[in-house]
């Protein structure tokens, strides 16, 4: 068992990348390149434990040297990265997206990128991937979580002489947690390593079945042929929404394997053992490092379409090459081959390691308190990009007074408040403010997803809350996103009986039961209807400048109030009818008919008023409110 340089490894390394990166470029035909990173798993898990068993049969492994290694190898390039990608951030970003920046290399550099990513990916105000400037650091991360655990189970299973069993059970467990917790959380076996494990011990296994059974010519060939199309197939065919992922996925790993078991010597593989294959493979990591980074300033810098466009992706390929080409020979080189550095001590190569890492973090934790390094933008610019200029539950106003009205919902909630400020400091009264962002607050009804619990527990929570008081209720939602979600009932069976049919008729009859109960304890309430869409899609981060320019967010091209009535048109009646059952308790507030005249504005006097698809921006919900005063403040004088 030798650890000789084997090209074909290197060839398949090429192609992984090659996947990813035209996977990320949006190249037509490549939308199944994202399982360039599978194979790089099967590759790991090869190499790995040839290292461990080699170093065990030799009689000379150690964990803290397997350690140190590994940091040598991924850490220096990775390192590299995540600064130039902070540095890039300071020039370009404007402050809030900056925190992002910031965030994403600390979690990085921490080796949780995956995790984090998981979380954020159930949260409602998850942002969007290609907002992300160091998404492709969950699969690091991942593959160095990974590395902390493999050698102690390969240590025990070899120890036990149980090392082909024991990594057969480990791939079997994996791939059995897959299929059962991919019914409930998808992204979780996406992200997290446990359910990856199967990926790294097929590459494992390959290693024991070369020791186990000798292949022909013959064999070697078919199954290098095989390898390679399963892998041409996975990359051509699969999608990423595509049903039953997790166990598709294991096509583009059985093709990895079965090219690296079949070895360089099949005719075959010459398609890997090439001069130019062999040559990608060895920059594999760092173009792998920099090639996300470049895309996506490259995309927030000159725009989508002139990014992807035949020019652009043109000049991102030579850029990522040539980036990669010299983190190559200036980095990676530089660590692994340094006869210092692999004489150095364990314990001198983990402080050296700790230091840098502690220093960035700290770098980060300033950005933090900093709010993004603000003095970087002009005055102007930095109080129009003041995080409040996006709705959190941060910029809820408070002022003196008794607490005159209940506000609940959803995130629109949140808006609204910040809206209704001077009306309330007129009225001298307070707001108490509760809701669950993304979650309908109805009586029975949750949404069948992985934020079920969250929604259950902010749902119960809120009306819980409202039941203890008998103060108005300004009750705002998104209704659509709640009219084709999947709701589910948790209702009581007799009260379970009586609701059925799809997600609106059971968002209907959630809305009915909640009125119904709040307008029963002698209370007023008013709803506020569908707010208008703005017809496209909004880059938040896009909608201010940093230090350097970068390509606007484009316009939108703004809807009549005709348009904007035939797309709110359903949610309204329905609204309307639930209205009509409790005249004289319950009041309808359309958006739309203040909001719109004869168009509905997505951009005012220079100013956005949407912050996404859904979302006012502070400008947004004042606009909103103000022009709709009168309704809120005889409601609230009421």
């Amino acid at each position: 068992m030798t650890n000789h340089f084997r090209a074909e490894i290197a060839g398949l390394r090429a192609v992984a990348v090659i996947a990813v990166v035209l996977f990320h470029l949006k190249v037509d035909g490549f939308q199944g390149g994202f399982v360039g990173v599978d194979i790089f798993f099967v590759i790991s898990g090869y190499l790995i434990t040839r290292n461990i068993l080699a170093d065990l049969q030799a009689g000379r492994f150690s964990f803290g040297q397997f350690y140190v290694r590994r940091t040598r190898r991924i850490y220096p390039a990775l390192i590299f990265t995540v600064v130039a990608t902070y540095l890039a951030g300071a020039l370009w970003c404007a402050p809030i997206m900056f925190l992002d920046v910031a965030k994403e290399g600390t979690h990085a550099l921490l080796s949780i990128s995956n995790i984090q990513y998981w979380r954020e990916s159930h949260q409602y105000f998850a942002p969007n991937s290609d907002e992300l400037a160091l998404l492709h650091c969950w699969s690091l991360s991942l593959e160095e979580q990974f590395y902390l655990l493999w050698p102690v189970f390969i240590v025990l299973a070899w120890r036990v002489g149980r090392t082909f069993e024991g990594i057969t059970v480990a791939a079997l467990a994996s791939i059995l947690a897959s299929t059962l917790v991919a019914k409930v959380d998808p992204l979780a076996v996406f992200f997290l390593m446990p359910f990856r494990i199967a990926e790294f011990a097929c590459g494992a296994l390959v290693l024991l079945c070369e020791r186990r059974f000798r292949l022909g010519e013959a064999a070697a060939e078919w199954l290098s042929a095989a390898g390679l199309l399963c892998i041409a197939a996975s990359v051509l065919l699969f999608r990423s929404d595509m049903p039953h992922l997790e166990a598709t996925i294991l096509l583009p790993c059985l093709g990895a394997a079965a090219t690296i078991w079949a070895g360089g010597k099949a005719r075959v593989s010459m398609i890997l053992t090439n001069a130019t294959a062999v040559s990608i493979g060895a920059i594999s990591y760092s173009l792998y490092l920099c090639h996300w980074p470049i895309i996506f300033f490259a995309r927030f810098i000159f725009g989508d379409d002139a990014a992807n466009g035949r020019a652009g992706i043109l000049t991102m390929v030579v850029l990522m090459v040539a980036v990669a080409t010299a983190m190559n020979l200036l980095i990676e080189r530089r660590f692994i081959q340094s006869s210092g550095l692999r004489s150095a001590n364990v314990l001198g190569n983990a402080v050296g390691f700790w230091s840098v890492v502690l220093a960035l973090a700290a770098v980060t934790h300033l950005t933090f308190i900093s709010k993004g390094f603000a003095w970087r933008m002009p005055k102007a610019q930095a109080e129009l990009e003041h995080l409040e200029d996006f709705p959190t539950g941060r910029d809820i106003r408070h002022f003196q007074g008794p607490v005159g009205f209940e506000l609940t919902g959803d995130s629109l909630i949140a808006e609204y408040a910040f809206g209704l400020g001077p009306i309330m400091e007129q009225l001298n009264m307070n707001v108490h403010v509760m809701g669950g962002a993304g979650c309908p607050v109805l009586y029975g009804a949750t949404l069948r997803s992985p934020r079920q619990e969250e929604c259950r527990l902010a749902r119960d929570q809120t009306l819980e809350r409202v039941r203890q008081t008998n103060l108005p209720i300004i009750f705002v939602e998104k209704w659509s996103l709640y009219s084709d979600a999947a709701i589910n009932d948790d209702l009581e069976p007799a009260e379970s009986s009586m609701s059925d049919g799809n997600s609106f008729t059971k968002l209907q009859q959630g809305l009915e039961r909640t009125i119904g109960r709040l307008v029963a304890d002698g209370r007023r309430i008013l709803m506020i209807g569908e707010q208008p869409d703005p017809g496209c899609p909004i880059n938040r981060p896009r909608l201010l400048q940093g230090p350097l320019p970068h390509a606007p967010q484009p316009p939108c091209p703004t809807k009549t109030r005709e348009q904007a009535e035939r797309s709110t048109a359903k949610i309204d009646q329905m609204l309307s009818r639930v209205q009509a059952k409790w005249p004289d308790k319950v009041e309808l507030l359309r958006p739309i008919d203040y909001f719109c005249d004869a168009e509905c504005p997505v951009v005012k006097d220079g100013i956005w008023l949407y912050s996404n698809r859904i979302h006012l921006t502070l400008a947004g919900s004042t606009y909103m409110v103000n022009r709709s005063a009168d309704v809120f403040r005889r409601f609230l004088e009421n």
